[in-house]
C-alpha cells in the first residue's frame, strides 16, 4: 500500500509540475505577445512627422511610409524650381537689354556697340532702331517682357514656399490617422450603466459601436 501511495504521490507531482512549467509558458509567451502588440501600436507622433517634412521634404513622408507621394512632392519642386530658372535668366536678359536701351532718350545717341546688341537680342529685321517709333516701341516692349518674367519667377518662389507648407500638413495629416482604424469589423455592445439623477440612483443602458 506504501508502495502505491508512493507511486500515486509522484505522479502527482510530476502532474504539477508540469502543469506549472506549461502555465509558466503560457504566461510567458501572453507577456511576450502582449510587449509585441504594445511595440506595433506605437504611438506615431505628428510632430515627428512634421518637423521631418520641416527639415527636407518627403522625410515626413517617408516616416509615415506613403512612398507613392514622393514623386509627386518631388516632381513638383523640380517643377517649380525649372519654372524660377527659366523665368530668371529672361528676367536677366530683358533687363539688361531695357538697362541698355533706358540710358538713351533717342536713336541717335545710340552707340553702334549697343545697337549691335540690341539688334541681336530682338533678332528681328523688321524693327529698325534708328527709327524713333520703332526705338520708342522696343522700349516699352523690353521693360513689359522685365516686369513679366520677373512676376513668374517671384510665382515661381511662393510656389515652392506653398509646395513646401502642403508637405509639411499633409505629413502631419497622415501621421495623425497613420494608427486609425480602418477595418471591417462593426460590432456593437449594450451594457447597464448606473446613473445619478437628481441625488436618486437610476440605471441607464450604454450602447458601445465599433466602426
Amino acid at each position: 500500500m506504501k508502495k502505491v501511495l508512493s507511486g500515486l504521490l509522484i505522479i502527482i507531482c510530476l502532474l504539477g509540475g508540469s502543469l506549472a512549467s506549461q502555465a509558466q509558458v503560457l504566461k510567458t509567451a501572453n507577456d511576450s505577445v502582449k510587449i509585441s502588440e504594445s511595440l506595433y501600436h506605437k504611438k506615431h507622433s505628428p510632430k515627428k512627422a512634421s518637423i521631418y517634412s520641416a527639415l527636407f521634404p518627403g522625410l515626413g513622408q517617408i516616416y509615415n511610409r506613403k512612398y507613392w507621394k514622393l514623386p509627386i512632392i518631388y516632381g513638383g519642386f523640380a517643377g517649380l524650381i525649372y519654372g524660377f530658372s527659366w523665368n530668371n535668366n529672361l528676367y536677366n536678359d530683358y533687363f539688361e537689354a531695357y538697362r541698355t536701351i533706358s540710358q538713351y532718350s533717342s536713336p541717335s545717341q545710340m552707340t553702334a556697340k549697343d545697337k549691335a546688341y540690341l539688334d541681336k537680342f530682338i533678332n528681328n529685321p523688321s524693327i529698325d532702331l534708328t527709327n524713333s517709333t520703332h526705338f520708342t516701341y522696343v522700349t516699352k516692349q523690353l521693360q513689359s517682357g522685365k516686369d513679366f518674367y520677373r512676376r513668374n519667377r517671384d510665382l515661381t518662389i511662393i510656389g515652392m514656399f506653398a509646395l513646401h507648407v502642403l508637405n509639411i500638413i499633409d505629413a502631419s495629416v497622415d501621421a495623425n490617422f497613420f494608427d486609425y482604424d480602418i477595418s471591417d469589423d462593426l460590432s456593437m455592445r449594450v451594457e447597464p450603466l448606473p446613473m445619478n439623477y437628481y441625488g436618486r440612483q437610476a440605471v441607464g443602458v450604454k450602447v458601445n459601436i465599433k466602426f
